[in-house]
């Protein structure tokens, strides 16, 4: 009960920001509206696990009745990350849901788009661990354990988008983690605006 409180919450206080951005779209001509997609190489979360990649699939819209150069946002990702040691194999999967808000530092190339920005992650985790047994004579094969959990943390970060065409933009941007088994993230992606 308290996870769908949180989410809710969240997802509240998100749209109460961007509603009345979103229902301008077509009478402004300052709203910019855009959906992107990234690859993402991200750190371990915990000592033992290799780096991991992800992908990112996000939404933005500016908020022209606060800040001609603030966006509301959400994304969300899914990540993965694996280790093995000693017969066990260990995979970790994250998928972190973000509301946030991108500030643009203004610069004197429109095509360049520089950016502060921060947030509040809901992060939904699982770890699976599988043991292999000796084959015989313990015939056991594998045995699996798994735990989800749910966290809440806050991600700063920053990044750049370089606009290919008025509707096309390369995006790269770095984002720190800090939740429990904090990680850092680096995204490739395209930004279509509309």
């Amino acid at each position: 009960m308290k996870r769908i409180a949180i989410i809710t919450l969240a997802a509240l206080i998100t749209l109460s920001m961007t509603a009345p951005a979103f229902a301008k779209a077509g009478t402004s001509t300052s709203q910019d509206t855009e959906i992107d997609g990234s690859v993402v190489l991200a750190t371990a979360p915990a000592s033992g696990f290799d780096t991991g990649l992800g992908i990112t699939v996000g939404a933005g819209t500016t908020l022209p009745h606060i800040d001609k150069n603030l966006q509301g946002r959400v994304d969300i990702s899914y990540f993965t990350w694996s280790a093995s040691q000693f017969g066990v194999d260990v995979s970790y999967t994250r998928i972190p849901l973000l509301f946030s808000g991108r500030y643009f530092v203004p610069t004197r190339d429109n095509r360049l788009k520089v950016y502060i920005q921060g947030g509040l992650e809901l992060s939904f985790d699982k770890v699976e661990a599988a043991i292999t047994l000796p084959s015989p004579p313990f015939a056991f094969g594998t045995v699996k354990e798994s735990s989800s959990e749910t966290r809440i943390g806050l991600v700063p970060g920053a990044g750049i988008e370089y606009k290919l065409s008025p509707t096309l933009g390369l995006v790269v941007d770095a984002r720190w983690h800090i939740i429990t088994d904090g990680y850092l993230t680096v995204q490739f992606g395209l930004a279509s605006h509309f």
